[in-house]
């Protein structure tokens, strides 16, 4: 929780593969968010994406029982990552375009309508 709150420069230096793994691993949904929360303030280069994460961001964001703050986040940093290919960009509009916007929260609502324009 303490490290949410430094300045995006010093989240920068943080090892982002070690924290990847720990949202992937962590059954706790509340160190799931403040995990991705960091990752997300940090740079996600094409050379360094692992797909793993992606399918994981692309899963967890389409997940009506998730939270709407990890759905939100997943959302965002799967569209970063998809960003860098125009064929995974196509596949993330395609599964944005398939989640029913009935089943989320407001703020996953919003986010949708969002990166879908």
């Amino acid at each position: 929780w303490a490290l949410t709150h430094k300045p995006d420069d010093e989240i920068a230096n943080l090892p982002q593969h070690e924290m990847i793994d720990l949202i992937l691993s962590t059954e706790s949904t509340t160190l799931r968010r403040l995990v991705l929360n960091l990752v997300e303030r940090q740079p996600l280069d094409a050379e360094n994406m692992r797909s793993d994460f992606l399918d994981y961001c692309l899963s967890h964001m389409a997940m009506p029982e998730e939270p709407p703050g990890v759905q939100t986040l997943c959302m965002k940093l799967a569209h970063r990552m998809c960003s860098h290919y125009p064929e995974l960009a196509n596949e993330f509009g395609e599964t944005l375009r398939l989640m029913p916007a009935e089943h989320y929260k407001p703020a996953t609502k919003c986010l949708i309508k969002k990166l879908k324009k």
